[in-house]
C-alpha cells in the first residue's frame, strides 16, 4: 500500500496524470487477462503433446 502511494506521487510529481494512471493499470489487467486466456491453453496443449510424446516413443 505504502509502496503504491510512493508511486502515485511520484508520477503525480513527474507530470502523470492520475488519469494515464488509471488507464494504464486497466490496459495492463486486460493485457494480463488476455495472456493468461492465451498462454494457459498453449502451456496445457504443449505438456500434452510432450507426454504423448515421450509415450509414443
Amino acid at each position: 500500500m505504502l509502496l503504491t502511494l510512493l508511486l502515485i506521487w511520484l508520477f503525480i510529481k513527474l507530470g502523470i496524470g492520475l488519469l494515464k494512471i488509471m488507464a494504464f493499470l486497466v490496459v495492463a489487467g486486460i493485457v494480463f487477462v488476455f495472456f493468461t486466456h492465451l498462454l494457459l491453453p498453449l502451456l496445457a496443449l504443449f505438456l500434452v503433446g510432450g507426454l504423448a510424446f515421450s509415450a509414443i516413443k
